[in-house]
């Protein structure tokens, strides 16, 4: 009898653990087709900001933590600052209950950003956007339990800054030019073309780069600036060269002040008083080296971390820093061009003289609307050359910019 009791018994703990078992594995699970990637541009360049999963039935927001899930950039974990369920696949937009869970990401942890610097080659590249996602607790899905997962690979990628330029490629003869470029919202209304030339490391074909080194134009398509200054955004990309000359390489503003025109021309509703001019780095000096070509033709300039170039003057290295003393023949052509230029005090590849030197050059050519913003040195980190990510947060220097007509 003993042994009879003693043998239903296991069979019935058995099959409770054979019941246990099968529930654990009934459920549904996501798949590798059901994440995205989405990244943001912020001012240190472009992060995975979030993954977001389609679960494809309501999800009860309360009911979800951040442990629920782990996300990894290659095999580098990434810090997990909210979850959330969404009724949209877009971030920032929680809702008590939504078929998306939104998994955002901390933007400044270490293993953020989506590019990494070839130093041999002096250029970003996009190598951090292969994610994987894993659901760690089993999550209620309506009325069916979708069950903890493996990680999982993400399989598509969504760069909503990116998505707001359009691409496009400036053929004048046998020369090309790829370029980026923003519209804003149709109306009768006047408006200003910004044009952003990018640093070395952006140099490419790719028609990407541009965009993602730094928050320049993201800054200026921004809802927050277009809201009140509607305008149109101008990335044109140079490509790359082992020289690193980049935009001062012969004819390459040339081909830029070329494709400006013709997007003057294309677009009716562009104020011809009103063209603006920014650059980064090799960008900025980019930039001194148009408005010495057409002084008469922008409205304000805002070169940051540049110097005024000069074809024929020799570099002055101080340190790990470079820069060309600017001339003082170029440097009265420009006298009345309002000017705005920003540079670390500690910049360790081009030196603040550049700066310093354009400036000056111009205040003793009579020039009396130009300044220039020195940040001290420490402030611009870890990288001091990087004061762009001061300056495009700068909210005077937007609104300075945008007030000024030719």
């Amino acid at each position: 009898m003993k042994k009879k009791l003693s043998f239903s018994l296991l069979l019935m703990i058995l099959a409770v653990f054979a019941v246990g078992c099968s529930n654990s594995d009934s459920g549904e699970k996501i798949t590798s087709k059901n994440t995205t990637l989405v990244t943001q541009v912020i001012d240190k360049g472009e992060v995975g900001s979030a993954i977001i999963i389609d679960y494809k039935g309501a999800v009860t927001g309360k009911e979800l933590s951040n442990a629920d899930f782990s996300v990894f950039a290659g095999d580098k974990s990434r810090g997990i600052k909210a979850v959330y369920t969404s009724k949209e696949a877009t971030v920032g937009t929680p809702a008590a209950k939504g078929n998306y869970v939104v998994v955002e990401l901390n933007p400044t942890d270490d293993n953020a950003s989506t590019l990494n610097f070839n130093i041999e080659k002096f250029i970003n590249e996009r190598a951090n956007v292969k994610y994987t996602v894993k659901q760690n607790s089993d999550i209620k899905v309506g009325d069916k339990d979708f069950n903890k997962t493996t990680a999982l690979k993400v399989e598509n990628v969504v760069s909503p800054t990116l998505d707001t330029f359009k691409a496009n490629e400036f053929v004048d003869g046998s020369t090309k030019m790829p370029y980026r470029m923003y519209s804003p919202k149709a109306s009768k209304d006047k408006k200003p073309l910004i044009i952003y030339l990018h640093g070395s490391g952006e140099r490419g074909n790719d028609n990407e780069l541009q965009l993602l080194g730094t928050d320049g134009p993201a800054t200026f398509a921004a809802a927050t600036f277009q809201s009140t200054t509607p305008s149109y955004v101008l990335a044109p990309q140079v490509e790359w060269d082992e020289a690193r000359n980049g935009w001062f390489t012969e004819g390459k503003t040339q081909t830029v002040k070329k494709l400006i025109d013709q997007v003057i021309k294309e677009n009716k509703d562009i104020d011809s008083s009103r063209i603006y001019l920014t650059g980064v780095s090799n960008g900025a000096t980019g930039a001194w080296k148009m408005l010495t070509e057409n002084p008469d033709f922008f409205a304000a300039a805002a070169p940051i971390a540049g110097y005024m170039y000069d074809k024929d003057a020799e570099f002055t290295v101080t340190g790990t820093s470079r820069y060309l003393k600017a001339k003082p023949a170029d440097a009265a052509k420009i006298k009345n061009v309002p000017i705005w230029a920003y540079q670390a005090e500690d910049d360790q590849v081009n030196s603040v003289e550049g700066t310093k030197s354009a400036v000056k050059a111009i205040q003793d050519a009579g020039g009396t609307k130009v300044q220039m913003t020195i940040y001290p040195a420490g402030l611009v980190a870890p990288s001091p050359h990087a004061s762009w990510e001061k300056a495009y947060n700068d909210t005077r220097l937007l609104t300075w910019m945008t007030a000024q007509v030719k």
